[in-house]
Order: C-alpha cells, then sequence, then structure tokens
C-alpha cells in the first residue's frame, strides 16, 4: 500500500495568479497522477469547492480575497481522496501582499449621501435580500471556460478606489465601472441563473447572475433588464441595456463579482484559465486584454466614473 507521505508528495498544488493581491480571485489548481477522487480546501471561513478538468488528474477550486483582506500569510487548508480510499490533507500558505488604492472624488445627488428615514429603511431592507442572496453557495458549477467582459470597455473607474462622495469617505469601489453610451447591450460574463432582476436604491436596475460554487457577478445601473429572476442564462447572452439609474454621475455599467462572500474585481476573474488547457475568459475589446490593476494605473480604467452604490456590498 502505497504511504500517505508518498501520495502527499505527489500531490501539487499551486495559485494563479503567483502574486496575490487584495480583491483578486484566486485559482487553485491541484495536480496527482495518481488520480483524485474527490478534493476539499477552506481558506479562513471560505469552504473551496472544487471540479475536475479534463480528467481526474487536474482538479480546480476559486478563492476570494476580500477588498479589505489584510496583507501577510493566509492559511489554506486542504484534503485529497484518492481512489484506493486513501486520503491526503496539508495546509499551504498564501502570501498576500499589500495594496494600496488610489482616492477619488465625485459629487452626486445629496439624497443618496444624507438618506431620509424611507430611503434608508429601502436600503436596509435591500440589504437583507443581497445578504441572502450571496450567503448561498450553489455546490452545481453553472459557468464553461472563462469568464468574459460584458461590454466594449471605453473608460471608467477600477476597483478598489477610496471613494470621497460630495466631500465625505464612503466605501471603497467595490467593482468596476464601465463607460458606454446608454442602450449599449450588457451581456453576461458567463453562463448562470438570474438570482435578482430589480431596482436598487443605490444601484439602480440591477441583474445578479449566480454561476455556482459561490460566485456572483452583479450589473448596475441598467436602462432596462431584459431578463428575470430564475432565468438561466448562456454566456455572452443580452440581459439588459446600459443606463444611468440609481446613484450616478453619467451612463455606464458597474461590474462587480462577489465570490464566498468575498469583493473581488471581475476583471481578476477574466483573467484566469479556468479549464485545463484553455484560454482565460474571451474580452470583447483590445483593451480589456490587458490585466487588472495590480498596483499600477490600470491601462483600460482610465477615466473618472461613478460610484456604484458600493453601500449595496
Amino acid at each position: 500500500m502505497v504511504s500517505k507521505e508518498v501520495l502527499k508528495r505527489d500531490l501539487q498544488l499551486e495559485t494563479l495568479p503567483r502574486e496575490l493581491f487584495p480583491g483578486e480571485v484566486v485559482l487553485i489548481r491541484v495536480r496527482s497522477h495518481r488520480g483524485i477522487v474527490r478534493m476539499s480546501a477552506s481558506l479562513g471561513k471560505q469552504k473551496i469547492l472544487f471540479f475536475s478538468a479534463q480528467d481526474k488528474d487536474v482538479w480546480m477550486g476559486l478563492a476570494g480575497l476580500d477588498l479589505d483582506i489584510p496583507p501577510g500569510e493566509q492559511t489554506l487548508t486542504y484534503r485529497a481522496e484518492f481512489p484506493d480510499g486513501i486520503e491526503s490533507s496539508g495546509t499551504m500558505i498564501l502570501k498576500v501582499q499589500k495594496k494600496e488604492y488610489p482616492e477619488e472624488r465625485i459629487t452626486v445627488d445629496k439624497k443618496y449621501v444624507h438618506l431620509s428615514s424611507k430611503d434608508l429603511k429601502r436600503y436596509k431592507q435591500e440589504q437583507k435580500i443581497l445578504d441572502a442572496i450571496f450567503s448561498v453557495q450553489n455546490p452545481d458549477r453553472l459557468w464553461d471556460h472563462g469568464f468574459a467582459v460584458p461590454l466594449d470597455v471605453q473608460s471608467g473607474s477600477r476597483f478598489g478606489l477610496r471613494r470621497i462622495i460630495n466631500g465625505e469617505p464612503r466605501n471603497p469601489h467595490s467593482g468596476t465601472d464601465l463607460k458606454a453610451g446608454t442602450g449599449t447591450e450588457v451581456r453576461a460574463s458567463n453562463a448562470g441563473q438570474v438570482v435578482f432582476a430589480g431596482d436598487l436604491f443605490f444601484s439602480g436596475n440591477t441583474v445578479i447572475l449566480d454561476h455556482g460554487f459561490g460566485l456572483y457577478t452583479l450589473y448596475a445601473h441598467l436602462n432596462d433588464m431584459t431578463v428575470g429572476k430564475g432565468a438561466a442564462v448562456n454566456k455572452g447572452e443580452i440581459i439588459g441595456h446600459v443606463g444611468a439609474t440609481g446613484r450616478v454621475t453619467g451612463p455606464h455599467l458597474h461590474w462587480g463579482a462577489k465570490l464566498n462572500g468575498a469583493r473581488v474585481d471581475p476583471f481578476s476573474l477574466v483573467m484566469l484559465p479556468l479549464l485545463s488547457g484553455t484560454p482565460s475568459g474571451t474580452v470583447t475589446s483590445p483593451e480589456a486584454q490587458a490585466p487588472t490593476d495590480r498596483g499600477t494605473d490600470s491601462p483600460f480604467l482610465q477615466g473618472p466614473g461613478s460610484d456604484p452604490g458600493d453601500e449595496s456590498r
């Protein structure tokens, strides 16, 4: 019988990207020439779900590093089961690098900064709905291959900006703003199920897609929505059109992502090779092919943008 130590040595774990920063999606890729029949892992309170890529020799899982995760070491605990029933477990240290986000100042209608009692009540009710949605970790993986940018990128404001709204510090920008004209088609980043389609105080007309494995993408400030709650959508399917609803300074799409409750940059998701031997997510614009901002000015999001209603997380 093969010893557990030998099996452990045969188990190879790697993370992509190689250098990790707050607000990123991390791909955990596990290999073993002996074959794996079941794989599980956890990172802090996150339960990480895995799927086999092409064969039982390669398994993949996604973990989210929240926008506000402190720099330093994070411990990944894993367990693999082999065909003969033997299990191999261990830990892997993920080193999160420090990242400074720039500041952005914008001016919006004062009703979105100092909420009336009526609007505050509405906001709190919406928060409960959103918290309930994002707390669900669907065990079924609905996406296929890589993720795509939902529309042609022009300019906007990038993920993580520290927002000063009407002169007052607010929550950081937990998504990416993509500037486009009213009526521009917005497409699903990948296959999923619509778990929310409606009007939110800060985000305006908003569609949320559940892609399974605790991964969600959000499309806000839409002029209209062409899908309803419960609908199954394919990658690239039109789900609405760019608008200026909610708290905005002009028409644009706020595109956000959450993974196991962590606020993550959707561009970090696009850049990952999510199936072994396949390229990363297809993008719709040459400007969007550059990786998300990793400590320098983003090459594809350079203009001032509007706040996406980060109070709605």
